[in-house]
């Protein structure tokens, strides 16, 4: 392969993005599960709220994961063109959509797939060029 993944290797690229999104996007599930639960426990003043989120276990783990997660991108966009990196994003709706339809059991519809498949394929030609 050559051009700018060359440089670091294609199959470290990869494996390593995909590492990357998964920890985003499974930080992405676990925050939102920890959002849901300060809200079921928390009462009706934003200061109760508040409290209610940051001291929950399941939000401080999501923003770990993000935390990664970011530090990773920084090290891609050292090394590689932000018009290549910022596209392969994209392929972390796939993932937020999976993770969310299993362990969150939220729906997904048929409009939502077709949408995530259409950015999915410009995430393939973007990453071919």
């Amino acid at each position: 392969m050559t051009g700018p993944i060359s440089s670091i290797g294609e199959w470290t690229f990869f494996s390593g993005f995909l590492l990357a999104l998964i920890l985003e996007h499974l930080g992405f599930i676990i925050l939102s599960k920890g959002m849901r639960q300060s809200r079921k426990g928390s009462g009706d003043s934003p200061l109760e709220r508040f409290r209610g989120t940051i001291v929950n276990p399941w939000v401080w783990s999501g923003v770990a994961l993000q935390a990664i997660y970011y530090i990773m991108l920084l090290g891609f966009l050292q090394r590689l063109p932000v018009s290549l990196v910022i596209p392969m994003t994209g392929f972390g709706y796939v993932l937020t959509a999976l993770m969310a339809r299993i362990f969150l059991k939220e729906h997904v519809s048929f409009h939502r797939w077709i949408g995530i498949l259409l950015i999915t394929s410009g995430v393939v030609f973007v990453s071919r060029s």
